[in-house]
């Protein structure tokens, strides 16, 4: 059995018609939901880029993998040469493999020099062939860039291609180009594609999607005036303004409803969607304004939740609403084709909740660390460890708690508890001076210690002396 594995950038669960909660037109996609089983309860466990494709890759949690925030300027970050990933568990395998789109797993190079010879600049980074790749033989990637309407990408050279053309739409011609003309016909191939947007710069997206939108109104929870959680800047936005990035977000998502139906009208016209197994999911939300904020990185479900849509060929349409983590995917993905799961995956295989198995009980652990670059310099002058603060927590299938250290190196700690089925948009955490919600949160936070301490997370050390329940 062939794979084709889909994921876009900051695009939130709600953001689908199929979920019925974000007014976005996605046709085509709500199709292959009908086709497909559509897991409502999937998770970013870290909401950030790197972190979860880091555990995408290896079935790690992010911060096993090495993962505390971005791979950015600044900062000796990526994904270890040592790591065993998806990629490279296929190759071993027999497939043709293959990575179209944004990788942001390896160092920003202007790290280590101010002209590199690729031309990457900022966060970006040209990763080379080699074990750097995991993998993946077939390769047409850039670190990160945002100009979604002037990509870049590199091949198998240093030479920087750049391209006028929206980057999903690139992307996709690139995909059929390989499907077509550049795989080994003799072996089943293993394709992965990541489209950046709907991620920010929002703007950056063509105006016949955006034509798409014409009355869009704001859900009840976004409140002007945007402060970014982790940040702590603030972003004011005026009604006019936020209703503006709404109506981007969304036509940048309709956009990727139509490339991800070229894909799948390829398949199907070419004998082989009854052979492949097609995954659409997405890195992490967004919050677009809901409860002030903007982006990601906060326990929200806007942040956290994400699509993730299987096809089986065989199955019948069917809704999981089993959690499922980051770490799931890559050992889930490992089953369903029958190939080995390495010792070093700490994920589950989880397909048999896909094929209609479920487990009320089974939860999805979540967390962030400090961010911004700053961040993490603020916290090393202080002699701390910016991947022991943050937050921590865990999401069951009804409620979502969380500890939280902040992003100052003198935090105030705080605990959170929601009824998801009570409150769907958050906007009412549980007090937890009641007899009833204070039993409950202790049994979360118990989940999370245990979890933490599974993990060797420094997180513990500092939450034990800060904010032990009395």
């Amino acid at each position: 059995m062939n794979l084709i594995f889909v994921f876009a950038d900051q695009w939130r669960v709600g953001a689908m018609g199929y979920a019925k909660e974000d007014p976005v037109l996605t046709p085509l996609m709500d199709r292959f939901c009908e086709e497909s089983t559509y897991c409502d309860h999937a998770f970013s466990t870290f909401p950030v880029c790197s972190p979860h494709r880091a555990s995408l890759m290896t079935g790690k949690y992010p911060l096993s993998a090495g993962f505390f925030t971005n791979c950015k300027k600044g900062l000796s970050l990526r994904l270890k040469d040592e790591e065993i990933c998806v990629g490279d568990v296929l190759k071993k395998e027999g497939y043709d493999t293959a990575y179209i789109g944004k990788w942001h797993l390896d160092e920003a190079e202007q790290t280590y020099c101010a002209e590199p010879k690729s031309g990457a600049r900022n966060w970006d980074a040209y990763t080379p062939p080699g074990v750097r790749r995991h993998g993946f033989d077939y390769w047409y990637s850039y670190g990160t860039f945002d100009k979604h309407l002037s990509p870049h990408y590199w091949e198998n050279t240093d030479e920087m291609i750049q391209i006028h053309q929206w980057s999903p739409e690139h992307e996709t011609d690139k995909a059929i180009e390989y499907l077509e003309e550049k795989r080994d016909k003799s072996k089943p191939f293993a394709l992965y594609i990541s489209w950046n947007p709907p991620h920010s710069i929002y703007s950056e997206v063509p105006e016949e999607y955006l034509k798409l939108y014409d009355d869009v109104k704001l859900k009840n929870n976004v409140r002007l005036g945007g402060i970014h959680h982790h940040t702590g800047e603030e972003a004011p936005m005026t009604e006019e303004e936020m209703t503006l990035t709404t109506k981007q977000y969304y036509a940048a998502i309709s956009g990727l409803d139509k490339q991800f139906g070229r894909i799948i009208d390829y398949l199907k016209e070419n004998d082989l969607y009854d052979d492949t197994l097609v995954i659409l999911s997405a890195d992490h939300g967004d919050m677009m304004g809901s409860h002030g904020l903007m982006g990601k990185h906060v326990w929200y479900e806007e942040s956290i939740r994400i699509p993730f849509v299987v096809h089986i060929p065989g199955n019948d349409n069917r809704r999981c609403s089993t959690c499922i983590g980051s770490q799931d995917m890559m050992p889930t993905i490992l089953g369903l084709l029958n190939c080995p799961i390495p010792d070093t995956v700490e994920g589950e295989d989880c397909q048999r909740f896909i094929k209609g198995e479920e487990d009320e009980e089974r939860v999805s652990f979540i967390c962030a660390s400090p961010g911004r670059a700053d961040f993490v310099e603020k916290f090393k002058k202080a002699g701390k460890d910016p991947a022991t603060y943050g937050w921590r927590g865990v999401r069951t299938k009804r409620y979502t708690y969380v500890i939280e250290l902040g992003y100052d190196v003198i935090c105030k700690p705080k605990r959170y508890l929601y009824d998801n089925q009570q409150d769907p948009e958050q906007i009412h955490p549980l007090d937890l001076d009641t007899k009833e919600n204070k039993m409950l949160a202790r049994e979360l936070e118990a989940k999370v210690v245990n979890w933490m301490k599974c993990q060797n997370d420094g997180f513990i050390d500092n939450w034990s002396r800060e904010a032990a329940y009395e």
